[in-house]
């Protein structure tokens, strides 16, 4: 424990220079995280070199500006950025087709039949409709569509 003095000599410049490294790991790891932290070190500096704060009071005060930083980052990053078209539906490739017109392959009878999509075919459920129609895709359940008359109603 022979740093442990060496702790009670804490200088605005050292909050500065953990900031500067701090950005310099944002630079090189993926996301925005570590800009949060870069930020409350560099506050944290302009606190300390005008109050002269006891090292506990200023880990103290780093902790609080970080977890404050990184919620008020998140929040506003997330009214700058919206989730780009599709983002929720990523891993749910079913999910992208609903909307979608597509034609009857196979008679939907007692509720299950196959509808032709893009250049596949696809199970679809849904009320018993003639090979050669036209269905809206409403829904998807994995591999299986939920299709509905495009004259909109069902039976």
């Amino acid at each position: 424990m022979d740093w442990l003095p060496t702790l009670e000599r804490v200088q605005p410049w050292h909050w500065w220079v953990l900031g500067a490294l701090l950005l310099i790991l944002e630079v090189a790891a993926p996301g925005v995280f570590f800009v949060w932290l870069a930020l409350a070190a560099f506050a944290l500096g302009l606190v300390v070199f005008i109050l002269p704060v006891p090292v506990a009071v200023q880990l103290l005060l780093f902790a609080v500006l970080s977890v404050a930083s990184v919620l008020l980052g998140r929040r506003y990053l997330s009214r700058v950025l919206p989730d780009p078209p599709g983002a929720n539906s990523l891993n749910q490739g079913s999910g992208r087709l609903v909307g979608q017109t597509v034609t009857v392959t196979q008679a939907i009878e007692n509720g299950v039949g196959r509808v032709r999509v893009a250049d596949g075919e696809w199970r679809a459920t849904g009320p018993d409709t003639p090979a050669g129609a036209r269905v809206l895709i409403v829904a998807a359940d994995g591999a299986t569509l939920h299709v509905r008359e495009v004259s909109g109603t069902w039976t």
